[in-house]
């Protein structure tokens, strides 16, 4: 470990101490987790300081009690144990900023860059998460051969799950919203992509809702609609998998063998990628949330397609 950091380490209330402390408490799980972000901290602010001219040991010192309150503060989802390509993108950084206003702290005075330090900080919690989990007694070779085949395997199911389209429906529904708020000039935003999937026909979206308590859709329609008056920004041009949701819910329907992307894969991707509203839903229902996402896991299979009708041919 790089000197500075390590006298950072024994600054009382800084992030490596705390869970230094930490390692000796908790489920064997819990313990790996922390190690995990324990040295995921040390490689972020190593690695960003690296490229920052004019970086003290204060400022390393003040950057990783920083890091620590944000890492403590966030759930496991915003600490994704295997390296995606949403690392780095809007959805994620402004999730990481919500996370340190809500602690208080200024994104624009971190004594490093803050998306840097963020982008890093992802990415060393991956990279340390497959080094633990692949890094045990047995064939040498074993580490790296599972490291590779793994990486390997993250490029092909990102690349396969793309070509995983919205079916009939969701598409129909889509598309309205994204011209609805193109007619007026408006930015879209997760609520209204929930608020379109409510609309589906085939009430399967609704659905997921009703089976925590009945009406309750009507109600969480109601708010979406009321959140399309809040002033936001102008309209820009997008492609659907340019969106994180729907990026996620491709990644479902290819681990499901699903033919397309129907809505309650959607609304799965909705519920678990990182924004403010999966973060009001969950505030405003609470662990009924997880009888939403239940109900939409047991309607993600293939849609049984009607069979055409029986016809006669004549002779020829």
């Amino acid at each position: 470990m790089d000197q500075v950091v390590m006298r950072a380490a024994s600054t009382a209330g800084s992030a490596l101490s705390k869970y230094a402390v930490r390692a000796t408490l908790g489920s064997a799980r819990r313990r790996a987790l922390d190690g995990v972000y324990r040295r995921a901290i040390e490689r972020a602010v190593n690695e960003v300081s690296g490229a920052e001219e004019g970086t003290t040991g204060p400022d390393l010192m003040h950057a990783v009690g920083l890091l620590e309150r944000m890492v403590s503060a966030a759930a496991e989802g915003d600490l994704p144990l295997l390296e995606s390509e949403e690392i780095g993108n809007g959805a994620t950084m402004r999730r990481w900023r919500e996370i340190a206003t809500d602690q208080g702290l200024d994104t624009e005075t971190f004594p490093l860059p803050f998306e840097k330090l963020v982008d890093r900080l992802l990415r060393d919690v991956a990279e340390e998460a497959l080094r633990t989990a692949v890094d045990g007694e047995g064939n040498p070779l074993f580490p790296a051969v599972a490291a590779a085949h793994l990486a390997d395997l993250r490029r092909s199911m990102r690349t396969l799950s793309r070509t995983i389209m919205p079916d009939g429906r969701v598409g129909k529904v889509l598309r309205a919203a994204y011209e609805a708020c193109r007619d007026r000039d408006r930015a879209l935003f997760t609520p209204d992509v929930l608020l379109a999937l409510l609309h589906l026909t085939d009430n399967s979206v609704t659905a997921c809702f009703e089976a925590l308590r009945p009406g309750l859709s009507l109600k969480i329609a109601g708010s979406l609609r009321r959140f399309q008056d809040t002033p936001v920004g102008a309209f820009c041009p997008f492609e659907w998998v340019e969106r994180a949701e729907m990026r996620q819910a491709q990644m479902y329907a290819w681990v499901h063998n699903a033919h397309a992307v129907n809505g309650p894969l959607l609304l799965l991707g909705i519920l678990d990628t990182p924004s403010s509203t999966r973060d009001a839903l969950a505030t405003s229902l609470g662990e009924g949330i997880e009888v939403v996402r239940h109900a939409a896991m047991s309607r993600i299979g293939p849609v049984v397609q009607q069979r055409t009708p029986k016809i006669n041919f004549e002779d020829a």
